[in-house]
């Protein structure tokens, strides 16, 4: 064995003998540490952690250089485009960036040395050819933190290590120094890869990403295009065909650095923001990928940007749908903003992939803008992600991936073959657990599967999914589950949330109006006048909330007096006897443990929570036996599916009166409203009972 390789070997085998400045004066505690001359090519390697070596490098600059991590951040920048322009430019003459034992005792002698004189001639010539990449004409670290950093890079491959490898180590990276505090978060990789395979790029089509972040979706459509088509030439492929847009400068600098890493100049990455009008741009495009922030803590309120969109502007609901007025809005969310901005960067027939959260595709508040998407493009697919998808990145907002096609589509434009309707699917294992942690595959017995390389297989359904919609949009599905199927285009409404169109949900509900099942709001006033109790009465007042109701019984079962200053906020409906009360909010509305009761002469004139909805005037159907079918799971499930919202889930009274009610003949129902009626009046007298028990026992006790 070679010196050199022993050397190499050593260092490689051995990172733990190489100590930070602040614990030890010298760099390395061993010269034969760093090698007696520079690394060949042949003897760089892959790298398969790269975000400890990152890590490493932050924590040995952060504690000998003093910088603020924004300084850091663009120092290990330098250095990581310093590394990649070697690899690619002087392998056949070789190699510049690295550092030799002798070099490093010159550093600690302050002898000038060929070193510094390297690293000066690399960084000029990274910033002739990428100069969108820097800001700063000089390496800001000193000798012996730039020999650290060299050292700890110069055996490392960066070209040749895997493209999941980096982008988990800049994933990390660039979470570090950005949190994520304007709504930045970053998209989870297993969507990025089933958006991309689910749009599936071709060579000739042209990608953006107008909130690119750190470039995921970018480098995922790379990816995709260069395994499908190998004989493309990658590097004029992106520079030709991938753009991205971002706001934030340090993490534009991040998907510049990951581009050229794949073979760009850095200039494929714009950073500006992405709703500033820009005609250039429109209509330009054939495929968008994007996450647009959201969850931000403030909205979007300059005029001039407002001003170019419509979904800035109010609307007001017409005959036909909905119309924009000329009101344009103070402020509105950029989730909002990207999906007409996105819409405008496309061609006609042009697809587009965006992860939206949930509450844009179902809340009867943001029913405009679905109204005005549709009118603007088809909708191709739906695909719900877990609620814990984004945990590991800094927030628990409920999504979808929207999959769609900009209008008009020609022939020759659309993706389709023959198929017919909206693809949809749910997504039930991600790969990952809440801490970001992944979660592999096993068989029976519990052993870990493996591919054929020997690494175990991540447990997601991404593939099944992906590969379901292509069978989809050429024409060959020809199955519906329980988590993935599609839904004839005419069946669609408002919403366009899968959970809204389970195929179990809409047999049940074509089998109840083939029975003759009437609306609740037929059956039923469903009340919206609200008691000014607070106003007229200074005497106590009997409150009635969703925990005052035993759900397995009907009944109500307690009662709050109270004053009526001292009602909380919710109370809001006088109740009368004959009534039914059923729950509309809260985590257990639509599961047995639903809220439904029958109001008896005690509690007429109570004042109940605005978390119920009162039935009055039920007419058409026995009132008892509305009272036992709202108590079945095919008034539950109609209840979950017309929903909204995760974080306090809730039914609208509007969509509460959309809930079918089967209507058997009169003598059915009244056998079953007579069963109720034995029922209620068996639970009053136990109550009752029970009273009595311990008025005795507190009578004896005070005797």
């Amino acid at each position: 064995m070679s010196s050199t390789t022993r050397q190499k070997k050593i260092y490689e085998q051995h990172p733990e003998r190489i100590e930070t400045i602040k614990e030890q004066p010298l760099l390395f505690t061993e010269e034969s540490l760093l090698p007696a001359r520079l690394p060949r090519p042949d003897e760089l390697h892959p790298a398969t952690n790269l975000s400890a070596i990152f890590e490493e490098c932050h924590n040995y600059i952060y504690a000998n250089e003093g910088l603020l991590k924004d300084k850091i951040f663009h120092e290990i920048v330098k250095l990581l485009i310093m590394k990649l322009y070697d690899e690619q430019n002087n392998a056949q003459d070789g190699l510049r960036f690295g550092i030799t034992a002798s070099e490093y005792r010159q550093i600690l002698s302050n002898h000038p040395c060929d070193f510094d004189r390297r690293m000066k001639e690399l960084f000029d010539a990274v910033r002739k050819k990428y100069g969108a990449l820097f800001s700063e004409g000089t390496l800001k670290l000193k000798p012996l933190t730039l020999a650290y950093i060299v050292a700890r890079l110069q055996y490392i491959n960066l070209t040749q290590t895997p493209g999941d490898v980096k982008g988990e180590a800049f994933q990390a990276f660039i979470y570090r120094h950005q949190r994520g505090e304007r709504g930045e978060f970053f998209t989870p990789y297993p969507i990025v890869r089933l958006a991309v395979e689910m749009i599936a790029p071709a060579p000739h089509e042209t990608v953006i990403d107008p909130a690119c972040g750190s470039g995921g979706f970018l480098i995922q459509a790379i990816s995709h295009v260069s395994r499908h088509h190998p004989h493309i030439e990658k590097a004029s492929y992106i520079q030709e065909h991938i753009r991205g847009i971002e706001f934030n400068p340090d993490i534009a600098l991040s998907a510049m650095l990951r581009l050229a890493f794949e073979g760009g100049t850095g200039q494929e990455i714009i950073c500006t923001n992405a709703l500033l009008e820009n005609k250039e741009f429109e209509n330009a495009f054939d495929i968008v990928l994007t996450n647009p922030p959201f969850g931000s803590k403030g909205k979007v309120e300059d005029p001039h940007i407002l001003d170019s969109y419509l979904l800035a502007r109010r609307w007001s609901k017409t005959d036909h749908g909905w119309e924009a007025t000329k009101s344009v809005l103070p402020g509105q969310s950029p989730e909002i903003l990207f999906i007409e901005k996105c819409l405008k960067l496309l061609r006609p027939g042009g697809r587009m992939a965006i992860v939206l959260p949930d509450g844009l595709l179902q809340n009867t508040s943001s029913s405009h803008i679905r109204f005005w998407l549709r009118s603007q493009a088809k909708i191709l697919g739906v695909v719900s992600i877990p609620q814990d998808a984004f945990v590991p990145y800094g927030t628990g907002i409920k999504t979808s991936l929207l999959i769609l096609q900009k209008l008009p589509a020609t022939k020759t434009q659309s993706p389709q073959a023959g198929f017919n309707g909206v693809f949809m699917a749910q997504i039930r294992k991600i790969g990952y657990d809440v801490k970001g942690q992944p979660i592999y595959k096993r068989d029976e017995r519990g052993r870990l599967i493996r591919a054929s390389n020997g690494l175990p297989l991540i447990d997601d359904d991404i593939d099944e999914i992906a590969q379901a919609y292509q069978q989809f949009i050429h024409g060959r599905m020809d199955f519906q589950k329980e988590t993935i199927y599609s839904v004839p285009e005419e069946a669609l409404n408002e919403r366009l949330d899968v959970e809204h169109y389970y195929p179990e949900d809409q047999t049940l509900i074509e089998h109840l109006r083939a029975k003759g099942a009437k609306p609740l709001g037929e059956l039923a006033e469903i009340l919206k006048e609200t008691d000014n109790f607070r106003l007229v009465s200074d005497g106590d007042i009997r409150y009635i909330a969703i925990s005052d109701i035993d759900a397995r019984t009907m009944q109500v079962i307690s009662q709050q007096v109270l004053k009526p200053h001292e009602a909380p906020s919710r109370a809001t409906y006088r109740v009368r006897k004959g009534d039914i009360i059923t729950a509309i909010s809260g985590a257990s509305t639509g599961t047995p443990r639903h809220a439904t009761a029958l109001i008896t002469e005690d509690e007429d004139g109570a004042i109940c929570s605005n978390g119920f909805a009162v039935l009055r005037n039920i007419r058409g159907v026995e009132p008892l036996f509305l009272l036992a079918y709202m108590r079945t799971e095919y008034y539950l499930r109609q209840v979950r599916r017309l929903m909204t919202g995760h974080a306090i889930p809730a039914i609208s009274i509007d969509d509460l009166a959309k809930v079918l009610v089967p209507i058997p003949p009169i003598e059915i129902q009244k056998k079953i409203a007579s069963e109720v009626e034995r029922m209620l009046s068996a639970r009053k007298e136990s109550l009752k009972s029970g009273e009595k028990v311990v008025k005795e026992v507190e009578t004896l006790i005070s005797q």
